[in-house]
């Protein structure tokens, strides 16, 4: 029973030290994000799902004007089929 517990004090552990890591960098003022192309796939795929849809701002920690280029990005990729469309 006693290792349930801490089981489960790690695990809540986990999650409280992973979203404030997302929420430092989501506030970090030095960091700009990056350059989105459609062309650069390295960056666009890191901001892609494993279902290849498109992260959050909070989870990816942009702003709204870089989450709008990323999206923008995305779309021109999808559409010249650099990147899927769906995870099947």
């Amino acid at each position: 029973m006693a290792e349930y517990g801490q089981q489960q004090q790690q695990q809540q552990g986990e999650r409280v030290d992973r979203a404030q890591v997302l929420i430092a960098r989501a506030k970090d003022a030095n960091w700009q994000g990056p350059y989105v192309d459609y062309k650069e796939l390295d960056i666009l795929r890191k901001f892609l799902t494993t279902s290849h849809k498109l992260m959050s701002r909070k989870r990816g920690g942009t702003s709204a004007q870089q989450q709008k280029a990323l999206k923008i990005a995305v779309k021109r990729a999808r559409f010249l089929a650099l990147v899927p469309y769906s995870g099947t």
